[in-house]
């Protein structure tokens, strides 16, 4: 079977590799869809710790080829939505459920034909749910453990920077969690175009408009409940910030470079008694996100697909910001 190789910067190679075989409690799964994260766009400019030779992808469903002891026959042929990673089972962040910090963390990148997996991590996609659309779950998933790190103030205003993937999906799951009035703001007008189908009340393109005067006339001058940052910028952290009505919440969806200085005003924080989220990796979310998914209609932001042997060009349209999710077809 064949893999796309990660060699560091935009390099990528496909190589040919023996097929993957089930152990005890494991399946192999042929995957259909496999999303390209920011997160691999940033590995591959050195803004993520990732380390070369690596099978990038963590956004991926497929089929259940073959299973090993212990499993049930019947997953075989049936699709699935993957978690792209176990903890160890030992330690304290495993306990806690929160299997993104587990310090010996397996990661099973689905930039490849065929996968060989714990059969926990497989999860039988939901009635209505294709697998192209299905590999949007881990980035909702992530997205929802965010959310689900605050309570959703009653009646609450959200505002989202950013219309990449990671803001829509925090958008959309942030109504479906309680919020009545959603604004967005991305200078790219096909994602402020998502961002109304997906239910936002007011989309901003703050190249044009300047967004502090658009927020405050439509707060009454007090901010929004809730500002995401879904962009991954210093820069725009301190702007979500001033943004923010006092006693509310300051969400970081965005993954900001490694290294970056958090650029707050720490008397802001204190005065106005602001809350700072940060969430990474999904938790235990991922099952409660994929129930979720048929509802979202989020199959809708998958704007391009591109074969295993052509992920060097799919990096490039994702890198350049076209669309909202690229995705690869390893088995098309």
């Amino acid at each position: 079977m064949n893999v796309a190789t990660w060699h560091g910067g935009t390099r990528f190679t496909l190589d040919e590799v023996p097929e993957p075989v089930a152990g005890p409690g494991q399946v192999v799964v042929a995957v259909e869809a496999a999303g390209i994260c920011g997160t691999d766009v940033h590995a591959t400019q050195g803004l993520f710790p990732y380390k070369p030779p690596l099978v990038l992808g963590h956004e991926y469903t497929g089929v259940v080829r073959a299973v090993g002891r212990g499993v049930r026959r019947k997953l075989v042929g049936r699709a699935v939505a993957c978690e792209p990673s176990f903890g160890c089972g030992a330690c304290a962040e495993c306990d806690a459920g929160r299997v993104s910090q587990c310090p010996n963390l397996t990661r099973l990148g689905g930039f490849a034909q065929r996968v060989v997996m714990p059969a926990h991590c497989a999860h039988p996609l939901p009635r209505g749910l294709d697998a192209v659309a299905g590999a949007l779950t881990e980035p909702a998933a992530c997205c929802l453990a965010g959310l689900e790190a605050f309570a959703m103030p009653r009646n609450a205003t959200v505002l989202v920077i950013g219309g990449g993937i990671m803001g829509l999906l925090t958008m959309a799951l942030a109504k479906r969690r309680g919020a009545t009035r959603l604004i967005l703001s991305d200078p790219i007008e096909e994602r402020r175009g998502f961002a109304k189908r997906l239910g936002a009340n007011v989309v901003i393109d703050p190249t044009k408009d300047d967004l502090r005067e658009r927020v405050m006339a439509l707060t009454r001058d007090r901010g929004a409940d809730v500002v995401a940052e879904a962009v991954g910028k210093p820069g725009l952290v301190a702007e979500a910030m001033t943004l923010v009505k006092p006693g509310g919440v300051l969400q970081l969806v965005g993954v900001s470079p490694k290294g970056s200085e958090m650029p707050l005003s720490l008397w802001d924080v204190h005065y106005r008694e602001i809350r700072i989220v940060g969430a990474f990796g999904r938790g235990s979310a991922f099952p409660r996100a994929l129930k979720l998914m048929p509802a979202l209609r989020a199959g809708r932001l998958i704007t391009a697909r591109f074969p295993l042997e052509r992920i060097g060009e799919a990096f490039a349209h994702a890198t350049a910001g076209r669309g909202a999710k690229t995705v690869i077809t390893p088995n098309a």
